[in-house]
């Protein structure tokens, strides 16, 4: 907040060397309402709107056992053994990393939901992720908070192999289903017929 001041005073200071001087004119007011604007974006907008550092510490908590299946601020129910927290400043979807200070435990957390609304903590940890943490037994412990992109891992492809089409008929116990390969001539039948039973009938026919 403080650094948008102190750009909101050093346009001004700019602007006042090159405005002209003297009574108002077209030219006047389109640039005070310029620099009206700009101050307004530096300086007037909360700061809750800003995205935190890289990293960030502090003291983090956890929910307690009554918000299980509550709504979260992405809509979802909360459960308390997921991966989840809830934070201010990061958008909803971004994944954290968060280190316990005190033991050096580690967990991967997304954001869910917003809070905790009080100084004294800077994140809400899922009851699982806590846990991980070794936080339970505590209560809160301080932790550091680094966002990062989850990798994905991509997968190779396998060139795609014919498989035969099959369809759904009656085993001769009358009782079970079994696949049977179909062929053109067949498909052409199925096609033609409009009920599944005549359908059945023709592949019990066609496959003997």
């Amino acid at each position: 907040m403080q650094s948008g001041i102190k750009k909101v005073k050093k346009c001004w200071l700019v602007a006042a060397k090159w405005l002209p001087c003297g009574p108002k004119t077209k030219k006047t007011n389109i640039l005070r309402r310029l620099f009206i604007s700009i101050s307004f974006f530096l300086c007037v907008l909360p700061q809750g709107f800003s995205q935190p550092a890289t990293r960030q510490r502090g003291n983090a908590s956890y929910y307690a056992d009554r918000f299980h299946g509550r709504l979260m601020s992405n809509g979802k129910p909360y459960h308390r053994d997921s991966m989840t927290c809830a934070h201010l400043r990061y958008p909803l979807g971004t994944w954290l990393h968060v280190r316990n200070l005190s033991n050096g435990r580690e967990v991967n957390v997304q954001v869910t939901d917003r809070g905790p609304y009080s100084r004294k903590f800077v994140i809400d940890l899922s009851r699982a992720a806590a846990r991980e943490l070794d936080i339970i037994t505590y209560g809160f412990r301080q932790v550091e908070i680094t966002p990062f992109i989850p990798a994905r891992v991509p997968y190779l492809i396998e060139p795609s192999s014919e498989r035969p089409e099959l369809s759904l008929g009656f085993s001769d116990d009358e009782d079970f289903f079994k696949p049977y390969k179909i062929d053109d001539s067949l498909r052409e039948v199925l096609h033609n017929d409009t009920t599944l039973l005549h359908r059945v009938k023709r592949i019990k026919k066609l496959a003997k």
